[in-house]
C-alpha cells in the first residue's frame, strides 16, 4: 500500500460517523506513525519541545502540537467538520475552495485527509505556522506524501498579526490553536485578526467556541448538574462586535449569579468549554482535552458565601479568562 493509499484509508475511518473508539484509536496510531516518518521531526529535541511566546500569547512547541493528534475525538470531529465545510462551499461555487489554515503544527493533521477526497482543482491550502520546527516539518510532510500540489504556500509568521494577500479569495479560515477555557494560546487573537480581513461569507472553523459556568455533581463522574450561564462566546458575531480601546483590549465583563444550593449537595463550580466545529460536528463535556471542565472550587456554603462571579476575557498581555469572585452586596465594576 502506498503512503497516499494509507492516508486515504485513514480518511475513510475519520469521516465515517459510525467509527467506534477501538478502530479510531488504531487508525490514529497508523496516522501518527505515517506523519512522524514523513515529517522527520525529533519530538524530544529542544527546538521541538520549547513553546514560542509571541508577545501576545503562546504558540505551543512542535512536540505538543504533534501530540494533539492523540486527542482522538477532537481529531475526528475537526476533520469531519472541515470536510463538510469544503463540500458546502463546492456546492455553491466552482473550485478551488481555498482554506486558510492558521497554525498547522508540524503535521497539518486536519488538512491531509481531505487531500485524498478532493482534487487540487477543487481544494487548495495556504498554511501559516510560527515555530521553526513545525514550519520545516510540515513542508517535509507535504513533500514526502507528494501533496504539494494542494498547497499554495507555507508561510512562517504570527497569524495574529499577518495581513492576508493574494489573488485567490479565502473560503474557509481554519485555526485550532486553543486549550480548554481558551487559556494562553492564540485562538482568539488569530480569529480576531484574520476574520476582520475576510468577507462575511467566509466560514470560520471552529465556527463557535462557548465557555459556560456550571455546577458539577458530587460524584466520581462529575457530570454537569446545573448550568449557570454563558461566560464567553467566540463566533463571527462576537468577533465583529469586539471594540478595543487604546487603554482596554478586554472583552466586556459578564457577571453570572451563583444561586444558593437550597439544601442540595452540589459538588464543584467549573468552567465548561463547548466547541462547534461545523455542520453538526463538535465537542462537548469530556469528549476531548479541550472540553474537560476547569474546576474553580467547591460550591459556596453559608460559611463561605458567594453571590456571583465576574468573568472578563483579556487579550493583553496574553489571552486569559479573568475571574473576580463577588460577595453579597458588591456591584459590577463600571455599573
Amino acid at each position: 500500500m502506498t503512503k497516499f493509499e494509507t492516508l486515504a484509508s485513514i480518511t475513510d475511518v475519520l469521516l465515517d460517523d459510525a467509527t467506534g473508539p477501538d478502530l479510531l484509536r488504531d487508525t490514529i496510531d497508523i496516522y501518527r506513525d505515517l506523519l512522524l516518518t514523513a515529517s522527520g521531526i525529533d519530538l524530544g529535541g529542544e527546538e521541538s519541545i520549547d513553546h514560542f511566546d509571541t508577545g501576545t500569547g503562546v504558540a505551543i512547541g512542535a512536540t505538543w502540537a504533534a501530540l494533539c493528534i492523540d486527542d482522538l475525538v477532537r481529531t475526528k470531529r475537526f476533520v469531519s467538520g472541515l470536510h463538510r465545510a469544503v463540500q458546502d462551499v463546492l456546492a455553491r461555487k466552482s473550485g478551488p475552495v481555498h482554506v486558510f489554515y492558521a497554525g498547522t503544527g508540524p503535521f497539518a493533521t486536519l488538512a491531509l485527509p481531505l487531500m485524498t477526497r478532493f482534487t487540487p482543482e477543487q481544494l487548495q491550502f495556504t498554511c501559516l505556522e510560527i515555530t521553526d520546527a513545525s514550519y520545516l516539518a510540515v513542508q517535509r510532510v507535504f513533500a514526502d506524501l507528494r501533496l504539494e500540489q494542494y498547497v499554495i504556500d507555507v508561510i512562517q509568521t504570527d497569524a495574529s498579526t499577518f495581513r492576508i494577500a493574494g489573488d485567490l479569495p479565502v473560503d474557509i479560515m481554519l485555526s485550532e490553536t486553543m486549550q480548554y477555557c481558551l487559556i494562553d494560546e492564540m485562538q482568539v487573537p488569530i480569529a480576531l485578526n484574520l476574520m476582520a480581513q475576510l468577507p462575511p461569507e467566509v466560514i470560520m472553523l471552529p465556527e463557535r467556541i462557548t465557555l459556560m459556568l456550571g455546577v458539577l455533581e458530587d460524584t466520581r463522574d462529575q457530570a454537569v448538574a446545573v448550568e449557570l450561564g454563558t461566560i464567553f462566546t467566540v463566533d463571527r458575531a462576537s468577533l465583529a462586535a469586539y471594540r478595543p480601546t487604546p487603554g482596554n483590549t478586554d472583552f466586556p465583563t459578564v457577571r453570572l449569579p451563583v444561586p444558593a444550593p437550597n439544601g442540595v449537595a452540589y459538588g464543584q463550580l467549573a468552567i465548561r468549554t463547548a466547541v462547534d466545529v461545523y455542520g453538526g460536528y463538535g465537542l462537548t463535556d469530556y469528549e476531548s482535552g479541550l472540553t474537560v471542565p476547569r474546576i474553580i472550587g467547591d460550591y459556596p456554603t453559608a460559611g463561605d458565601p458567594l453571590e456571583a462571579i465576574d468573568f472578563t476575557y483579556e487579550i493583553d498581555p496574553s489571552p486569559l479568562l479573568w475571574m473576580d469572585f463577588v460577595l453579597p452586596g458588591v456591584a459590577l465594576a463600571g455599573a
